[in-house]
């Protein structure tokens, strides 16, 4: 059997920004064209480490026509990277499953328990269901844990993922 070929990696460095406004993510641009290397001008989702923390996220295209890498405050504190304009580190490949989801065990069980619920999660659409992933996922006790898994099963019979708030 032949051996897997290893992804081709970009490294690079460059510094954190932040934007502005309502969501006021924090992000790196990424200083290679996507579109030649990937044949893809949206969303391309990548695995890698931001200063040896690994990450799996999509590199977003902005209006100006280039690609960041958006990371939150949890993965900022982790790699140590605490203001705009600190030196990010950064090792990025493309992801070979993009599409593959890796459900936290207790919510795969749940899906499969209650009847309609996996029909209703498998219509989501799989950057909805990444986030639902982590947000369960990110609890820090079993009981948070579980009352996540209650919400989600309450929007998802309900029809509203969202849960109410507004998407845009």
């Amino acid at each position: 059997m032949p051996a897997k070929k290893k992804p081709q990696t970009f490294k690079f460095t460059a510094p954190m920004e932040r934007m502005d406004g309502r969501f006021a993510w924090s992000y790196v641009e990424f200083p290679f064209d996507v579109e030649k290397l990937f044949g893809k001008r949206g969303n391309v989702r990548v695995k890698g480490t931001i200063n040896g923390v690994p990450v799996d996220r999509a590199l977003m295209p902005t209006k100006s026509g280039y690609h960041i890498l958006v990371f939150g405050g949890d993965l900022r504190k982790k790699a140590g990277i605490k203001k705009p304009g600190d030196k990010v580190h950064v090792e990025l490949w493309l992801d070979p499953e993009p599409d593959r989801i890796d459900l936290p065990e207790e919510l795969a069980e749940t899906l499969e328990f209650i009847p309609g619920m996996k029909a209703a999660w498998d219509k989501l659409n799989p950057g909805m269901q990444r986030n639902m992933c982590y947000w369960v996922r990110s609890g820090k006790t079993t009981l948070t844990r579980a009352k996540r898994i209650a919400e989600l099963m309450r929007r998802l019979e309900t029809g509203d993922p969202y849960g109410g708030r507004p998407t845009r």
